[in-house]
């Protein structure tokens, strides 16, 4: 054989061999980057089934709390950044009452995200937290 259709067919080996691998690891990145978005709303779903809610009952209204999931994702992660003294855990507790309880939710809104930690915290809001959800807010609008 000649060393040039030795390379030729070394190169074509090699690219059809290693296009699957490449091919299945895109599709690894988008299948981890859809679980992560579903993640807020399994984990809304998982708190409510936890309350004893039916399984397929407590995913629909974690579905329903959330409209757009990259978006309420983003507003959520600034809530999160934003206010170092509030808890996930507590703010997923929160998101599952209102999820139960069929109300709507807007992390945009000043006047949610006051009511929102108000509850979570279950005291007054300090004047630093107030403007802290008010720099929340406006980048949450920003987002929308």
């Amino acid at each position: 054989m000649d060393k040039k259709h030795f390379i030729t067919v070394s190169l074509l080996l090699s690219a059809l061999a290693f296009n699957p691998l490449v091919a299945n690891e895109l599709y690894l990145n988008q299948v981890s980057s859809q679980r992560q978005i579903n993640s807020i709303s399994s984990q809304i779903a998982s708190i409510l089934y936890n309350r004893g809610l039916d399984e397929e009952v407590s995913y629909e209204l974690s579905q329903g709390l959330i409209d757009d999931n990259e978006l309420f994702e983003a507003m959520l992660n600034n809530l999160l950044n934003h206010h170092a003294n509030l808890v996930a855990d507590e703010v997923f507790e929160y998101l599952g009452t209102v999820a139960l309880h069929k109300q709507n939710i807007d992390l945009a809104s000043y006047d949610h995200l006051v009511n929102m930690l108000s509850k979570i915290k279950g005291t007054t809001l300090t004047e630093v937290e107030l403007l802290a959800i008010n720099h929340t807010s406006k980048l949450n609008q920003l987002l929308v």
